[in-house]
């Protein structure tokens, strides 16, 4: 939500390149109880990020078993547009961190789609046509992401140079794209990771 508010404000001169960073790449079942006090920890970004409502775990949904699914998801999103992957990624962090929603599984990220504003069909389609490459996109960025110390999200890259971890406040960008453009001899673009 940060970095769409930073694009708005500097309109071209940021352009973010999501890639994906999988915290939980395999499958893995978490019991309720583990998975809502997981949840408490949403309390600090939440705080960071006042265009956004994080809920703990309600339990109406069971936790999502691993990341991939969503980061693949995205990259089907990806596939339709810029704007549309951006209104994807945010109904998606609304599904999962507002409304508890278990993102790992491909009927909700269908409905998320739908939600977003994609044709649920075409989007279906898409995935089936394209996932082996986007499974391969997936890791390639996941790969890249762990060369590059990355071990965690949100994790920002300003110019492929200037790591951003963890969640910081609007300002910290502010500044980190102020210096980019100061500095035009190091090019580059700011890249978000998400999990």
């Amino acid at each position: 939500m940060r970095l769409g508010q930073l694009e708005e404000e500097f309109g071209d001169d940021v352009q973010v390149t999501w890639r994906s960073f999988l915290l939980r790449p395999e499958p893995e079942e978490r019991s309720m109880e583990a998975f809502t006090e997981y949840t408490t920890k949403w309390e600090r970004p939440a705080s960071l990020e006042p265009r956004a409502t994080f809920h703990t775990w309600s339990g109406e949904y069971a936790p999502p078993s691993h990341s991939f699914p969503a980061a693949l998801a995205g990259k089907v999103a990806a596939g339709f547009g810029r704007d549309q992957r951006r209104e994807f990624s945010d109904r998606l962090f609304r599904a999962y961190f507002t409304e508890n929603r278990t993102i790992s599984d491909r009927s909700v990220l269908l409905d998320v789609a739908t939600e977003a504003g994609l044709d649920e069909a075409h989007f279906d389609r898409r995935w089936s046509e394209q996932e082996d490459e986007l499974i391969k996109d997936v890791w390639r960025d996941h790969a890249t992401a762990v060369q590059s110390g990355i071990n965690g999200v949100p994790a920002v890259v300003v110019n492929r140079r200037w790591l951003i971890p963890g969640a910081v406040e609007l300002d910290q960008y502010r500044e980190a794209v102020a210096y980019a453009r100061a500095h035009p001899e190091e090019n580059g673009a700011a890249e978000g990771s998400e999990g």
